[in-house]
This record gives C-alpha cells, sequence and structure tokens, in this order.
C-alpha cells in the first residue's frame, strides 16, 4: 500500500482483489443434556479449559436477542432471580473454567450448560491464528508501529478492507489487579450503578431474554456464587474504547460529527448511540460462551482485555466471490454449529486468537466472531464508521435487514443519522482522505434506501428523517448521477464490477480510488456559505 514502510507485515492472503469476506454476532443456543462421566484431554489450545470426547449433541435453530426490553425502575422480580429447582453446585468458582466439567451445576438430574460444554470444546478443536501462515488475521506488536501512527492507520484500514482482522500485541502493559467492586469504582463505574446482566441460567430458559436487573455490587458478589455465571455486556466508557493514536480511524466522529455542524448545525434529536458506542466495556465471570454473531449495525470493532483473558473465534467464508444470497444462506449455518459441523467446515475458515491483557483487536464490519472467556475478565471497546469501509458496512446491515433477529446479538437504530453526517462532510473532505468507489456507492446506496437497511426485529417506522436527510439524499444523487448515471447502473457496478460479471468480484473488493478532482466538480455546488 502506498505509504506504507517497507516493513510493514504481509497482509497477504486472499487479498482484496480475490478477497475473504467477514461478518458477526451469535445465537445463544442452551440445551439441556444428561450428563455423562467421560475422560478429560488436554485442550490443543486453550490452555485454561479441557475437552471431552463423547459425541457432540444436537442443537436446533433458534433466534438470537435483537433488543434489550424496556427497563422498569421499579422493583421486579429478576431482581434476585432464583433457580426454580435447587441447583448442585459442583466445584466452586476459580480464576478459570474447566468447560469439560457442569460449569453451573445439575437441574434435574441434567447439566443445564451442556451445550456451551460442547461449543467450548469444539472451540478447543480450532486451529490457534498463526502470525506467519494466517491468512485471515494480521499480527503485529506495538512497539513496532508506535512512532508511526499514521503508517499504523493506513495499515489498520488496508486489512480491513481486504475483510481480514488485525491484532496489536502489548498495546498496553498488563495489570495486576483482580476484578472486585474497588476495580470497578477506580475505573468510573459505581458499585451502585444500575446494569442490565445477561445470566447464563436465565439464557438456558429464554435465549432471547437473558437479562436480570442489578447492580455492579451485586454483579461482582455473584463471582463467589458457584451457581453463578454472569456477564455484562454494555457498560459505557465514552471515549476509551480507541487508543488516542487510533481515534482519527473514526470517519463518523472525526468527519462526520465534529466537521459539518457549521454548514448543518444540530437542531433535532440525536440518538445517544452516535457517541456512546464510540467506547463501551464488558465485565465478565469466568467461563462465558458467546456463541457466532455480527455486531449489529456494520461498525468496525476494537474490542481489548483490560484485565483477563479472551479467546477470540473468527469465521471466514472459503469463496469471497459467493452472491449476497449464499452469504446470507452460509451465515445462517453459523447459528447450527454443532448440529451441522460438516456444513460449516465445508464453507467458513475458523481460527482462534487468544487475546491476553493489553492485546487490541480490530475486526471489519460484519465479521462473525464467538468468544470464550475463562476467567473473570474487564475489556474495553467501541464501534466506529470509516469512509474506506462502507461496502462492508453495507454488506453487515444488509444481512441485519434480512436476518439479524438470527445473526446479531442487539440491534441499534441510529446509524443513519452518523452515514448522513458522512455524506455532509464529502464536498469538504481533505483530499488525504481515501474514498474507493464501492464504499463510496454503499455509503450513497444506504442514505438514499435508508428503509432498506432497518434491522429485522426493530421498529420499520424508525427510518426516519431529520433536518440532515433532505441534504444528504442531494448530494448522494448528485454522486450517483455523476459517476454512474443512475442507481440502477450504480449497483450493478457495485454487485458485479465493471465486467459486469457474476463471481469476479470478492464482497470485500473496495474497487479503485475516486477521482478526488471530479468529485470536486460535481459537489462544488455543496460548498457555497
Amino acid at each position: 500500500m502506498a505509504g506504507l514502510s517497507h516493513d510493514a507485515p504481509n497482509t497477504a492472503g486472499p487479498s482484496n482483489i480475490p478477497n475473504s469476506t467477514t461478518v458477526h454476532r451469535p445465537s445463544d443456543v442452551i440445551l439441556d443434556h444428561v450428563p455423562v462421566p467421560v475422560q478429560t484431554l488436554p485442550s490443543r489450545q486453550f490452555s485454561d479449559i479441557s475437552v471431552t470426547t463423547e459425541p457432540l449433541p444436537s442443537t436446533c435453530d433458534v433466534e438470537v436477542m435483537t433488543d434489550l426490553r424496556s427497563i422498569d425502575p421499579s422493583p421486579s422480580p429478576n431482581n434476585h432471580a432464583a433457580p426454580s429447582t435447587p441447583l448442585t453446585p459442583l466445584t466452586p468458582h476459580s480464576d478459570s473454567k474447566d468447560l469439560a466439567t457442569d460449569i453451573i451445576g445439575v437441574q434435574d438430574g441434567k447439566n443445564i450448560c451442556q451445550a456451551d460444554a460442547d461449543t467450548v470444546r469444539y472451540f478447543s478443536q480450532l486451529p490457534e491464528s498463526d502470525p506467519e501462515s494466517s491468512t485471515h488475521v494480521v499480527h503485529i506488536h506495538h512497539h513496532d508501529w508506535s512512532s508511526r501512527p499514521e503508517e499504523l492507520r493506513d495499515l489498520i484500514a488496508q486489512t480491513l478492507r481486504e475483510g481480514k482482522c488485525i491484532v496489536i500485541r502489548g498495546t498496553d502493559k498488563p495489570q495486576a489487579a483482580t476484578l472486585d467492586v474497588d476495580y470497578l469504582e477506580d475505573r468510573g463505574f459505581s458499585q451502585l450503578m444500575r446494569v442490565s446482566i445477561h445470566d447464563v441460567e436465565e439464557r438456558t430458559r429464554d435465549y432471547t431474554y437473558p437479562q436480570v436487573e442489578g447492580t455492579i455490587e451485586e454483579f461482582i458478589r455473584n463471582l463467589d456464587d458457584p451457581n453463578k455465571i454472569q456477564f455484562i455486556l454494555d457498560l459505557p466508557y465514552t471515549g476509551a474504547g480507541i487508543p488516542e493514536h487510533l481515534r482519527q480511524f473514526d470517519h463518523g466522529i472525526v468527519h462526520g460529527w465534529n466537521q459539518t455542524t457549521a454548514d448543518y448545525p444540530i437542531d433535532a434529536k440525536v440518538h445517544p448511540d452516535n457517541f456512546l458506542l464510540n467506547g463501551w466495556a464488558l465485565a465478565h465471570h469466568p467461563g462465558v460462551v458467546t456463541n457466532f454473531h455480527h455486531d449489529s449495525d456494520g461498525g468496525v470493532t476494537f474490542v481489548q482485555p483490560v484485565l483477563g483473558k479472551k479467546m477470540w473465534v473468527t469465521a471466514f467464508p472459503k469463496n469471497e466471490k459467493i452472491s449476497r444470497t449464499t452469504f446470507l444462506r452460509h451465515s445462517l449455518q453459523l447459528t447450527n454449529l454443532l448440529e451441522i459441523r460438516s456444513n460449516i467446515e465445508a464453507n467458513w475458515d475458523m481460527e482462534v486468537v487468544t487475546l491476553l491483557e493489553g492485546d487490541l483487536f480490530i475486526q471489519p464490519p460484519g465479521q462473525y466472531h464467538a468468544a470464550f472467556t475463562p476467567m473473570a475478565s474487564f475489556a474495553k471497546g467501541a464501534h466506529c464508521l470509516n469512509f474506506e469501509l462502507m461496502h462492508e458496512v453495507e454488506l453487515s446491515r444488509h444481512v441485519d435487514a434480512n436476518k439479524g433477529n438470527f445473526l446479531t446479538n442487539q440491534v441499534h437504530e441510529h446509524s443513519i443519522e452518523t452515514l448522513e453526517r458522512m455524506i455532509l462532510h464529502l464536498p469538504r473532505a481533505s483530499s488525504r482522505t481515501r474514498l474507493f468507489t464501492r464504499p463510496l456507492i454503499a455509503l450513497c446506496m444506504m442514505v438514499i434506501d435508508a428503509h432498506k437497511y432497518v434491522a429485522a426485529g426493530s421498529d420499520k417506522k424508525k427510518s426516519r428523517t431529520t433536518s440532515t436527510t433532505k441534504p444528504a439524499l442531494a448530494i448522494s444523487k448528485a454522486i450517483i448521477q455523476h459517476f454512474w448515471t443512475d442507481m440502477e447502473k450504480a449497483n450493478t457496478v457495485y454487485r458485479l464490477g465493471p465486467g459486469k460479471r457474476p463471481g469476479v468480484q470478492s464482497l470485500t473488493y473496495p474497487g479503485e480510488l475516486v477521482d478526488r478532482e471530479e468529485l470536486a466538480k460535481c459537489l462544488q455546488r455543496f460548498t457555497n456559505f
């Protein structure tokens, strides 16, 4: 890539022009199975667990949570949910979980978390991502790039643009600490803070709504309860999710919101997720399994363990040139991991990235991933949008609109506001901002046909108009007309490439660089005061 140092890591594997595609989030399937005494064997990849050798149980097609229920501030029976039948605890909580055993306990003679144990056993058989040979994940160390932040941002953009992930080792120093009330208080989270706690036992009863209401203090107290495995996914941590030297990668905030309000003042209500998703934190008990999913609404995902570690399991299509219809069908296979294993392995490459304290993992929009957290963990992260990745954003939001209730873990409905702001920035965009043809078409499509990208399971009426909708539409339509005559021709180029032949263009191919002089001519009239 132009501008990169000669010692930049080789991101090859299937490069962009043929390239692999990416995707994201889980279907939490939990079934009850009678536990069978088995011999345990050392896991090949996961140092903190053991695996069993009995046959895999069957699972079934399921949907996953697509939104949080509105929380009534009054006391609720869920606040202190007790098992309907007393559980027989097997082992006390420890710093890590061995999922070959019953990780919560036996209820009515059944291991209520057998499916989680079987899933982790399957994960343990997957290959660890190899820094030397992986064609899907680029591995670098922060100390090799700390003095070259611009080149690092270029490398990240190139990697994600090709549908690959990148892990940056040693971004922060590991901490000698324990996940407790004091630890979270030191990071600004009051022990009395009200939170929505995901409870694994509740998930066995209702995978669409596994939350119970509680506080930080209750969540920490339950770490010592051998019958509890819980986690929190939505701790607001605004501004802390992306390292300072990488924050310019967030084009939605840096370009979209920061640089358009003089021309287009904010004069209406704005969805808070436009800013809250810029930084969040996760807190996990030991033993949490998160099944395959993608993160909704097409954001780039940054995730960094601060305390503890995570096994991050990534899935990539074997054929990077499949149609969108085939891609969607193959995506649904990931919701049935244990039952149709052979079909999944025929269509998907999977590898595990072990994330230690201080490691930073960045994945492109729509990346399918699962995770296992073997020990008490606190992690931080963020979602953001970037002009170079809009083709992957569009594909991810297309999946959300069609099958979001199967393939994502939580629906967000704010993105159109940021997408409109990014369009409004284009007439004044710096020549240093790289723009590619397919991402540009995708961005215009998502603004012009916003109603087509409302996630399944959400309110279709949420595709609303604001004071920025009309000018954003005008700019988007001007771009389409100037470069591609009309939306039909633009869509053909976007789907099939300039040659208009199916099966030639990768879903993650970004196209050519946009002629900035032509774009400036096209948008000149939108720069008048």
